[in-house]
């Protein structure tokens, strides 16, 4: 399904901002609007049968959550997600043109004393490949802690619960330090990254980004390549991307970020069968993101 399998920690990288907004009124909503592009250059893959061939990628994402508050230090969430991989392939080979999700985000945010935050968020919903139908549907989960050491420094722990993935549960952890009045590291997956405050509404920031996911694929899948096997199987898919950026604070509620770099490794993995195909060969990608807080 499409989540970011190695970021264990993602649903609470943002923990840190709750505090910092301060408690709000019973009955006060704030709103998280995310949304990205990239789009990766043409990677040569080997595949099965002493194949090679280049494979370009497009991803999108759009995400939207709003947070009622109940009372003070207990928030809600829910809202959706959408995101689509799309890849230019080579004819009757086993990697699929397209890896997509469609889901709710359901959670709770709550504040346990001076200096813990807690979140747990599910994201029930469709994960496949061309179409998305009920065999695709599964439940992911994270729950995870973040420990507020000092305003500068903050700790975050969880485990992430997946029974679609190769492995159904995970542990991680992270750190948030802002060292000095300009650097802050953000050691978070899935994008941990050093950042540099040029001024007040300019960040510049280098660092890496994990793009982990599982899907089903459809029941045609593997018969339509010649490999009947890989019909409805799971596909777990990840890729590693190295870069640099440069965030701009338009406004109280909306950021900007443009993103370019290169990505050195991807991989396709059908982990109950025997066919995984990777590559080394890498490709530069760029990337654009528009994100809100109200």
């Amino acid at each position: 399904m499409t989540r970011t399998r190695v970021a264990i920690i993602a649903a609470i990288a943002l923990l840190p901002g709750v505090a910092a907004t301060g408690p709000a009124g019973a009955d006060e909503v704030s709103y998280e609007v995310d949304s990205n592009y990239s789009l990766v250059g043409g990677v040569r893959t080997d595949l099965p049968g002493g194949r090679h061939g280049t494979v370009f990628e497009q991803c999108g994402l759009m995400r939207l959550v709003a947070s009622p508050q109940l009372k003070e230090g207990l928030l809600v969430r829910f809202g959706a997600e959408l995101e689509r991989y799309s890849f230019a392939v080579p004819e009757r080979t086993q990697i699929p043109n397209t890896l997509q999700s469609a889901s709710l985000v359901v959670g709770l945010d709550s504040q346990l004393g001076e200096s813990w935050l807690l979140r747990i968020e599910a994201k029930p919903g469709f994960y496949g490949n061309e179409n998305l139908l009920e065999n695709d549907f599964a439940v992911p989960f994270v729950i995870g802690a973040s420990y507020l050491a000092s305003p500068e420094l903050q700790w975050i722990l969880g485990i992430e619960v997946d029974l679609f993935g190769q492995y159904p549960v995970l542990p991680g952890a992270g750190v948030r330090w802002q060292f000095s009045d300009k650097w802050v590291l953000n050691a978070v997956l899935p994008t941990p990254r050093a950042e540099y405050s040029f001024s007040r509404s300019l960040t510049i920031y280098g660092g890496f980004d994990f793009k982990t996911g599982s899907y089903r694929m459809n029941s045609t899948f593997g018969s339509d390549r010649g490999r009947p096997e890989l019909n409805d199987a799971v596909m777990e898919y990840m890729e590693f991307r190295a870069g640099v950026g440069a965030s701009w604070k338009l406004s109280h509620a909306w950021t900007a970020e443009m993103e370019s770099g290169y990505m050195p490794y991807r991989k396709f993995d059908f982990y109950k069968t025997s066919l995984n195909i990777e590559s080394d060969h890498g490709a530069l990608y760029g990337q654009v993101s528009l994100a809100g807080r109200f």
